[in-house]
């Protein structure tokens, strides 16, 4: 299986995230270093928040097939709350390869 992540991007600001929200890669171009550190902070945040859904989203899915009969408490448990607008955004960046 492949590593599961989110990823989003934004005002040139793009990063890369596990499950959970933890960083794996943070890219900052030339439009990013120009907004000032209030907004540079606030941009990073918002797109680790935004990748951070859809990795969890990824995460959920592969959770419900690898463990069929998981229910919506358990996700929750797991903090992998369902948002359907991430879904969708999750769904619409998943890799053909890993569809079934």
């Amino acid at each position: 299986m492949s590593e599961i992540t989110g990823a989003a991007s934004a005002g040139g600001i793009r990063v890369e995230v596990y499950p959970g929200g933890a960083l794996s890669s943070l890219a900052l171009d030339r439009r990013a270093m120009a907004q000032g550190s209030r907004a540079l902070a606030a941009g990073i945040l918002a797109a680790v928040d935004q990748a951070t859904a859809v990795a969890n989203q990824r995460t959920k899915a592969a959770l419900r097939e690898a463990l069929d009969g998981l229910g919506e408490d358990e996700l929750t448990l797991l903090g992998l709350n369902q948002d359907m607008a991430a879904t969708e955004r999750a769904e619409t960046t998943t890799p053909d390869s890993w569809r079934a």
